[in-house]
């Protein structure tokens, strides 16, 4: 697979094209683009993704608007992209310079740098500035400009199109079950881990503090069933996310994510951990002193390695 970091960098031909954010890779931006490859796989032609990064929601949000959350790094993204048989990945900075782009200027630009022969969309999908060349634009110019353009219908669930905003719903109401069903995989949050409190080693339940890219999505607060992967494996845990309210009632800091990996006895301090979404278990709450805290951990300790035994 080829990787080019911008379109100006791109030198391709005869290439069916998909362009989009695909933040999450989720099963819907999979759908598109297994369509598209079967098809070029049919044609004996090239295929291509063109991403962008930041979001364009991210740059051309109203001022005062919440912040952006993406469901993956561009790490991730970009990971998963490579699971797929793509012959190119384009990396597209976006900025308030790029998204002023008129819609025929941006189609030249896919012509002459990625010799778009096909291009692959979903029926809400526009390209230009202020989003004017939707897909009655783009099919005029096919007709014109010697490319196909091809509209695949949304892959559906529940009579719902798949969709990045569906899933952040869902985390966001604790449902991490139903994100899976959506992206087609277990949600995962990823990061170093960093020194905390210490706390949970003194109560014996030592945790693993995960410092988290501060544009990513994070799931309601709360305790959840989680597989942590680190060195290649993949072990069961319990990860608890949210203000700690029992130690800290000032709530002026922000949340955290801490994870106990089950049955494991090593030093993770400054390695990379990544912490896979199963279930919730319940939502955060105050406890009254340590002991029915500690009580409640052994509970939630033993309900996760009940319901990850059953999920393996």
């Amino acid at each position: 697979m080829q990787y080019f970091e911008s379109i100006d960098r791109a030198e391709l031909r005869g290439t069916y094209l998909a362009v989009g954010s695909f933040d999450g890779l989720h099963r819907g931006h999979r759908h598109l683009l297994e369509t598209m490859l079967a098809a070029a796989r049919e044609d004996h032609a090239s295929s291509a993704v063109v991403t962008f990064f930041p979001h364009p929601r991210s740059v051309l949000g109203p001022a005062g608007s919440p912040p952006f959350r993406y469901l993956t790094t561009l790490d991730e993204r970009l990971a998963l992209l490579r699971t797929l048989p793509l012959d190119a990945v384009v990396l597209q900075p976006f900025d308030i310079e790029f998204s002023r782009i008129v819609a025929g200027d941006f189609l030249h630009l896919l012509n002459r740098k990625l010799g778009m022969r096909s291009l692959w969309c979903g029926p809400n999908f526009a390209v230009g500035r202020r989003r004017e060349g939707d897909v009655a634009y783009l099919t005029d110019k096919s007709l014109t400009e010697g490319f196909s353009l091809y509209v695949v219908p949304p892959l559906a669930k529940d009579g719902e199109p798949i969709s990045s905003t569906g899933i952040r719903s869902a985390l966001a109401a604790g449902d991490p079950i139903g994100a899976a069903e959506l992206l087609g995989r277990l949600f995962s949050l990823s990061g170093p881990v960093v020194h905390g409190a210490g706390r949970g080693r003194k109560m014996g339940v030592p945790t693993a503090n995960i410092s988290l890219w501060p544009e990513i999505t994070v799931p309601a607060y709360g305790v959840y069933a989680t597989w942590s992967i680190t060195g290649g494996k993949r072990i069961p845990s319990v990860t608890s996310i949210g203000l700690r309210p029992t130690f800290e009632p000032d709530v002026s800091h922000k949340a955290t994510v801490e994870t106990h990996l089950l049955d494991f006895d090593g030093d993770l301090y400054g390695s990379s951990l990544r912490v896979e979404f199963a279930a919730r278990l319940r939502p955060e709450r105050k406890f009254p002193d340590m002991e029915t805290l500690r009580t409640q951990m052994a509970e939630d300790m033993k309900t996760a390695r009940r319901i990850l035994r059953e999920e393996r």
